[in-house]
């Protein structure tokens, strides 16, 4: 068998020993101590790292990259035992989701499922699902990258100063945490950010694939903007930047190109190119966000040429919706750059 093959299996193993294996909480012994000894080969390579995570201004590149092969999507099994109908989740192809990382509040866009089942069902004390969970994401090449917890009365005051938005709009937990642990898989190809949360009586795992949105409407041509912009005066463009960045992707670049050729089709235009966000999140980043992100576009069309004074960029944040931010299909109509005609 090559080492591969060896790797594989120990990690399936880890899988089926922590979170299939469980017995009744007067039955457990020391679950912790026996998934130890059950992934101890598959340990990261930077030992070190993984156990001293940043204290602060997190550096994702202060995580391992590990080639530890993975399971399928969502990595982690339920426990054993546990009935169909005590088995809760929700899902979706993309979204973005927060995850505390250092002492930050890291924002990430990707394919997410949350899981929850109510520890009694799994015939597990608290801290046997917490250890079972934590084994588990370790053997996958996990590393704990949280320094500090979301009830942190700094951290709280860092994002917006209100306990209960935090725990339930940003992070998405569905009970008050006892427990938190985020954890970052780095490979070569994605990064995957799993959150173990646990309370009195429940435990939440939240899985977070990161990756680009999957662009499903097209850009609007430079004819389309100047019809809109002759009957209304704006329009929305979703142009698509990297997460929680001012950076244009290589596919959003499109859009941008037939603003350019807009304003060379018509030399008398001039443009307001205003930013817009969701409500996730803090407001003052929100806003700043999306100042630099107008910024970005202004920038990039002159350089291709069009003259600055033609231009203006303002940030707006989420100070105006065009749709509801209650739900993701909202939240994403929202989140878009306005070309106003001046």
């Amino acid at each position: 068998m090559s080492s591969n093959s060896k790797l594989a299996s120990i990690v399936a193993l880890c899988i089926a020993i922590p979170l299939v294996g469980c017995k009744r909480k007067s039955d457990v012994p020391q679950p912790d101590v026996a998934v130890a000894a059950a992934v101890a080969p598959s340990k990261p390579a930077n030992a070190e790292s993984a156990n001293n995570p940043p204290k602060a201004g997190f550096d994702l590149n202060s995580v391992p990259v590990s080639a530890i092969p993975l399971p399928p999507f969502p990595y982690l099994d339920w426990p054993q035992g546990l009935a169909d109908g005590d088995r809760f989740s929700d899902k979706s192809a993309f979204d973005r989701a927060y995850v505390v990382a250092g002492n930050e509040l890291h924002a990430v866009e990707g394919r997410i499922e949350n899981r929850r089942f109510r520890d009694a069902d799994a015939q597990l004390t608290q801290l046997a699902s917490q250890r079972n969970y934590e084994a588990a994401i370790k053997a996958l090449g996990g590393v704990k990258v949280n320094t500090v917890l979301p009830g942190d009365p700094a951290f709280v005051k860092a994002n917006g100063g209100d306990l209960g938005d935090l725990i339930v709009n940003k992070l998405h937990l569905k009970d008050y945490v006892d427990a938190y642990d985020a954890y970052l898989i780095r490979t070569p190809e994605k990064n995957i950010w799993i959150a173990v949360t646990t309370s009195s009586t429940s435990t939440q795992i939240s899985t977070i694939e990161e990756q680009a949105m999957k662009q499903q409407v097209a850009f609007v041509t430079a004819d389309a903007m100047q019809s809109e912009l002759n009957t209304k005066g704006h329009i929305a463009l979703y142009i698509n930047f990297d997460t929680d960045k001012a950076l244009i992707k290589q596919d959003g670049m499109a859009a941008v190109d037939e603003i350019g050729k807009l304003l060379n089709k018509d030399p008398a235009l001039k443009l307001s190119v205003e930013g817009h966000t969701d409500n996730s999140g803090d407001a003052q980043h929100n806003k700043a966000l999306s100042q630099q992100r107008a910024d970005v576009v202004v920038a990039t069309l002159v350089t291709k040429g069009i003259d600055k004074a033609r231009l203006s960029a303002k940030g707006l944040g989420a100070d105006k919706p065009i749709a509801d931010n209650g739900n993701e299909e909202g939240r994403a109509k929202n989140r878009r750059v306005e070309l106003v005609k001046q």
